[in-house]
């Protein structure tokens, strides 16, 4: 039996990390655009979504190298310095091409295809070569941030992450404020953060590892290729069948139905955030423990998982409704519910299977995990389209559920995940069905939405704990500690 000493912290670390941007988010989107503009703030957002599909050219190696270091995690510095400086190199040359298709690629597309003044066009050409240097240190970091994760330290990863990105939205926005809107001011300033960040990254990984820069290594290169395509596949492949619906829907709903998808599909990915911290903490370990214990604690994981994130799932069932009202308008809500309620059981299988890749990837089969996506691509488009046409947005909704339905299934048996020790997922499972029969009769104002929620919360916890033993585990340490610093 393996041992869960510091996995709790990791996790909570990961979600404080993942959830701190988004609030960051939220309180300087309004400054950004009452201060550069509308127009701006549009290049700005493009300019972003530029750097994140670029990021496809990390080609899967920082998981790789995060994979191989946490399986070499005592073995010699020289070898692991050969897995570190390999991955490294790699990914700084992909990213000094990824930047230069960035400059002049993106560079012709705002030119020719989004109809910029003049005025605009030359701020964002002043803009652009500090656009496409961000990418280099942005795979760069990746592989810093996957060398400390390999050694669990999840402290210092989550706080360079909240610091950086932070003050990447902050401190351009004050930039804004107080010298100039201009992009030529706000792009140069967010380069400068994400420079800082990445040398802080490297500054902290060479006081806690002795890695060193070494020859490129062939073998090694060639052995983090291999693991990182398939990585890279599903990095490709997920975005699409997540994104895929929104797309069919504009074409054949127009473009009012995509808004009344995306927005509950937005915030169902935001609860997902405690799945994805969950896996991501997990998977050092889950890649240097031996079949049998990644196996036990992947297992663990998921049943406590199921509970956790359950009462999560449930308690957004009961407030999804009074909130879309109350942030955007009742007319909205009454059209996007439906949607999100479907989209919410959905989350819920589809969190429980972010375990079971971690598990695929860090046990060395990420082909399986990229062999899924890729079957399931061509049926779900034609399910997808079948049930647009029969139900319209619930029938989109009720083709991504099935779809991660299905995705989860076959992780969890391909994973080698033993069916007889999840059957305490069942119990979560019938409550969050329960909960959204419940809520399909009844429209919850906010007060009894939030009471409503939190009393099915608390009861799939109470369950969860009835039923799983590791639950209660950590439930009773957690007191013994409090009661400990009590006294």
């Amino acid at each position: 039996m393996v041992t869960d000493a510091g996995l709790k912290k990791n996790f909570v670390y990961t979600v404080i990390g993942m959830a701190t941007p988004v609030i960051v988010a939220l309180a300087t989107i309004p400054i950004y655009i009452h201060h550069i503009g509308e127009e701006r703030y549009g290049i700005l957002s493009i300019v972003w979504l530029l750097l994140g599909y670029f990021g496809f050219l990390d080609m899967g190696l920082s998981r790789a190298s995060a994979n191989a270091l946490a399986r070499l995690r005592d073995a010699p510095d020289e070898e692991r310095s050969r897995v570190f400086s390999s991955s490294l190199y790699l990914n700084l040359g992909l990213g000094v091409l990824g930047g230069a298709l960035i400059y002049f690629v993106g560079g012709y597309l705002f030119r020719t295809q989004f109809n910029l003044t003049d005025a605009l066009w030359t701020e964002l050409a002043q803009g652009m070569p500090w656009v496409a240097a961000m990418l280099p240190l942005a795979l760069a970091s990746g592989v810093g941030f996957g060398a400390l994760e390999s050694r669990e330290r999840f402290l210092a990863v989550n706080l360079l992450q909240m610091t950086g990105s932070a003050a990447g939205q902050v401190v351009p926005a004050l930039c804004a404020v107080f010298i100039s809107p201009s992009l030529e001011w706000v792009i140069p300033a967010a380069f400068l953060i994400r420079l800082l960040t990445t040398v802080q990254v490297f500054w902290h990984l060479s006081r806690v590892d002795r890695l060193r820069l070494t020859r490129y290594d062939r073998g090694q290169g060639r052995s983090l290729f291999k693991y990182g395509a398939w990585v890279s596949v599903t990095n490709i492949v997920g975005p699409i069948l997540t994104s895929l619906d929104q797309f069919v829907i504009g074409s054949k709903l127009g473009p009012a139905a995509v808004s009344h998808y995306s927005v509950p599909m937005n915030l169902t990915t935001r609860v997902q955030i405690i799945a994805a911290a969950l896996s991501r903490a997990a998977f050092p370990r889950l890649s240097r423990y031996g079949k049998e214990d990644a196996v036990d604690l992947a297992e663990r994981s998921i049943r406590a998982l199921a509970y956790l994130f359950g009462a999560a799932c449930i308690g957004a069932l009961f407030l999804v409704e009074p909130f879309l009202a109350l942030w955007i308008s009742p007319s909205f809500g009454q059209v996007a519910t439906p949607v999100a309620h479907i989209l919410l059981l959905g989350a819920w299988i589809n969190g429980l299977a972010f375990v079971a890749l971690s598990l695929l990837q860090g046990q060395g089969r990420p082909d399986l995990a990229a062999k899924i996506h890729l079957m399931e691509l061509l049926p779900f488009i034609g399910i997808l389209w079948l049930l647009i046409d029969q139900f319209g947005l619930p029938g989109a909704a009720a083709a991504w559920t099935a779809r991660v339905a299905v995705d989860a299934l076959l992780m969890f048996h391909l994973s080698g995940l033993r069916w007889r020790r999840l059957w305490t997922l069942l119990p979560a499972g019938l409550l969050l069905i329960l909960a959204h029969l419940a809520v399909g009769r009844w429209s919850p104002d906010l007060l009894s939405g939030l009471a409503a929620g939190t009393a099915a919360g608390m009861t799939v916890i109470i369950i969860g704990l009835a039923v799983d033993r590791p639950l209660r585990t950590v439930l009773f340490d957690l007191i013994q500690r409090r009661r400990g610093r009590g006294e």
